[in-house]
């Protein structure tokens, strides 16, 4: 089982840093941010499992933290450690999806205990959402083929196990008050299955590589003229511009932007003639979520590349 990635962030750096060496002798390592700026930058490049943060900081204060980190990165969980807390603040901070809210100074055996119910909720979170996602390509493929009640099985067994996490969870999707951290990639979702659409697009964006979603070759070519993305992750089989039409305009206006062409009903010949038009890559429904996001990466890499 791999180790706990844990997050400290206090701007009082003698008490982080021997809070820090403290849980190194329960064998539990970490990193340290002294501000609220660095530690989303650190997240951005390296999310860990569990945040404790302080409140009081200058800059950007642990609260106005705690919102961005739960838009940006769901599954990290949060534990507030403050000395100067209030009830008021405490209601805040579990509204806006924090873990537990502790008061300094805090017993190391307490925080080490809730550091891994933390660790174990954060697993559990990222074992949910590849779930559901399962469940929605599974659902893309049985609707492409044409199975329309087999289709409507799956999302019946997501929303379900959906409703049940619901009902466990104590984070909130609320909205942040600033404006957030620049996704490194801009992507764009094509498919005219909206439900699997725009729950690809929400999965992507928890790894930091969510975008805007398309529902039919004709919008997404209207998406284009306003803003390009790095990467497109487009299906084969739309109405109206299908697939192959749409990666033909892309690449021939767009010859930089890297196309991702992902269907459930493909053959060989498709295959062959996307990656004649240029495909980047060519999937199959349904996708591994690691294999989609390595996919996306990829594209990325090589269109910075270009």
């Amino acid at each position: 089982m791999r180790k706990i990635k844990l997050l400290l962030v206090d701007d009082e750096e003698d008490y982080v840093r021997t809070m820090a060496e403290r849980l190194e002798m329960r064998d539990v390592g970490s990193r340290v941010a002294l501000s609220g700026e660095q530690a989303l930058e650190m997240i951005r490049d390296d999310a860990p499992d569990v945040m404790v943060l302080d409140l009081r900081m200058p800059g950007i204060d642990g609260m106005a933290v705690l919102e961005r980190v739960k838009k940006s990165h769901p599954h990290v969980q949060v534990i507030i450690l403050t000395g100067h807390g209030s009830a008021h603040e405490e209601h805040e901070a579990r509204r806006l999806g924090a873990f537990e809210y502790l008061q300094k100074p805090a017993d190391t055996t307490r925080l080490l205990a809730t550091v891994r119910s933390a660790w174990k909720r954060s697993l559990e979170f990222l074992r949910e959402s590849k779930d559901q996602f399962d469940r929605t390509m599974a659902a893309a493929a049985w609707a492409e083929a044409g199975l329309a009640d087999e289709a409507r099985s799956q999302l019946k067994k997501r929303d379900t196990e959906s409703a049940a996490s619901d009902e466990e969870t104590v984070w909130t999707d609320a909205e942040a008050a600033g404006p957030h951290d620049a996704p490194s990639l801009k992507v764009l979702y094509v498919d005219d299955e909206e439900d699997f659409v725009r729950t690809m697009a929400e999965r992507m964006e928890m790894r930091d590589l969510g975008g805007d979603v398309a529902l039919s070759g004709e919008a997404a070519l209207a998406m284009l003229e306003g803003e390009v993305p790095d990467v497109m992750v487009l299906d084969l089989r739309m109405p109206g511009l299908d697939g192959l039409e749409v990666l033909r305009r892309v690449k021939a206006r767009y010859p930089a932007v890297a196309v991702i062409v992902m269907t459930g009903r493909g053959s060989e010949q498709d295959e062959e003639e996307a990656k004649r038009l240029g495909a980047f890559a060519y999937l199959t429904k349904p996708v591994d979520i690691s294999q989609l996001i390595d996919a996306i990466r990829a594209a990325g890499r090589a269109r910075r590349d270009a």
